[in-house]
């Protein structure tokens, strides 16, 4: 029997299985803090109550054990490349993520080649995988492999006929994280986390349809067909009841996506831990590609080659040191006659009168290359930029307040943080921008909830022709 496991931030969840057919499932608690993010945030606590799970289940953990983990800190994104080798494609998950790592020899890269022809890339902290793998070995349970959440809905979409035919929400609840991603006929384009706040379920089901307005607003926004149905995971049976009752979107069919179906019946949720069971194999394994970073930090380290050829160099040297030393006796006489010319006071007096000059044409010199370096830097700003700076601050219209706003003249790309009462107002904003032609594209790099509402920060690419 293997085992698939998944540790969310109030529980540790293991299902056991042969071959795709449940065997046994098993729990343990967890309080808070244990885990945020997908990040452990106390390793000694959690390998305790691995080690109690294995201790009361010990038939779950003599065979293959895999890990399915998921959270914000492990960074998914699409991407467009051509076909490629395996190295190069590795290269371009490093490149497209560097910016995120502070040290790339600490970025673990992965990636799965989807079916339209691009990959899904995966980046995560090395020291991250550390954590999930020493933490296991010291509860006794040897991984097998780690997986990822978000690569897992990817290959259920692409391995699930009916959920390819139109364009679809997948929304899957862990706690009070909802990840939902949308998909246009098995396709990608957009994957968002949104935090559910509240103690009440009307609250918690008022935030889940709100958060599809917004989906459907994107997709509208984009010329996608619009959306025609909302699976969810992670939620029982009345839940999903209840939020067809509130639900307000015409021509949206919402309802509940069953992973499985046995004569052991998964808790609801046993969504990812059931994810991994079913594709974890065929997907990315973050043990494995942890082996690789070590592979490729070996490989940039200078070999050592050129030790004997130091040796050689190092002799031939000795050699011609003896000989250069019978020379200079006879070069040293001449060499204090120089000396005495150069040290006698009037040739000193005059040397710092024209090292005098020499300093003061320096200053010339360099205040002329400012003024030179100010006029190539005024022509080489784009002539609009004022006027689209004017439109991106005040001339949307829009009820934003804009808390910081900086400028990169070489990549025309401007970056906004701002505040805004509800993300639904953020999204009015950044249409707005691209409406009055000052911005060609906008990306999301930032957003949650903030003191004042719904703060978020984004990249704005300027139009080449400027705002109107």
């Amino acid at each position: 029997m293997k085992t698939s496991i998944y540790v969310s931030a109030d529980q540790i969840l293991a299902i056991g299985y042969s071959g795709k057919t449940v065997a046994k499932v098993a729990d343990h608690p967890l309080p808070e803090g244990t885990m945020f993010n997908g990040n452990i945030m106390d390793a000694p606590f959690l390998a305790e109550c691995l080690t109690s799970m294995r201790k009361d289940h010990p038939d779950m953990f003599k065979g293959g054990v895999s890990l399915v983990v998921d959270g914000s800190s492990i960074l998914t994104r699409r991407l467009t490349t051509p076909k490629l080798s395996h190295k190069h494609y590795l290269q371009r998950v490093r490149d497209d993520f560097v910016d995120s790592f502070s040290d790339t020899n600490e970025l673990v890269a992965a990636y799965k080649k989807l079916s339209d022809g691009t990959i899904l890339g995966c980046g995560v902290s090395s020291t991250q995988v550390d954590s999930y793998m020493s933490t296991f070995k010291s509860a006794g349970i040897k991984l097998t492999g780690i997986h990822v959440g978000t690569e897992l809905l990817y290959t259920l979409v692409r391995s699930t006929a009916f959920l390819q035919k139109a364009t679809i929400v997948l929304n899957l609840l862990d706690g009070n994280t909802m990840l939902s991603a949308v998909f246009v006929k098995g396709n990608n384009i957009m994957m968002q986390r949104t935090r559910l706040y509240g103690d009440e379920k009307e609250q918690i089901h008022t935030q889940i349809v709100e958060s599809l307005s917004n989906l459907n607003q994107f997709v509208q926004s984009q010329k996608y067909d619009e959306i025609t149905q909302s699976y969810y995971m992670g939620i029982t049976n009345a839940d999903m009841v209840l939020l067809q009752e509130r639900d307000t979107h015409e021509g949206i069919n919402l309802s509940k996506l069953v992973l499985y179906k046995g004569v052991i019946e998964l808790p609801p949720d046993a969504h990812f831990a059931c994810l991994n069971m079913q594709y974890g194999n065929t997907g990315i394994n973050l043990i494995a590609a942890r082996r690789a970073l070590d592979k490729y930090i070996r490989s940039k380290r200078t070999k050592k080659w050129w030790i004997p050829v130091l040796v050689v160099y190092a002799a031939v040297m000795i050699g011609v040191a003896g000989y250069l030393y019978l020379e200079l006796r006879d070069v040293q006489a001449q060499i204090d006659e120089v000396e005495a010319f150069l040290f006698d006071p009037e040739n000193v007096a005059a040397m710092d009168e024209i090292n005098e000059l020499i300093s003061e044409t320096n200053n010339i010199y360099r205040i002329s290359q400012q003024f030179s370096d100010r006029i190539d830097w005024e022509e080489t700003m784009p002539p609009a930029v004022s006027r689209m700076v004017s439109q991106i601050l005040h001339g949307h219209g829009i009820e934003v307040n804009i808390a910081s706003f900086e400028f990169n003249e070489v990549t025309g790309v401007v970056r906004i943080s701002a505040t805004s009462a509800s993300n639904t107002i953020a999204n009015d904003y950044i249409e707005a921008l691209k409406a009055i032609g000052a911005a060609r594209d906008v990306m999301y790099t930032g957003y949650g909830p903030g003191a004042d509402g719904f703060a978020f920060t984004i990249d704005v690419i300027l139009n080449a022709g400027g705002a109107e």
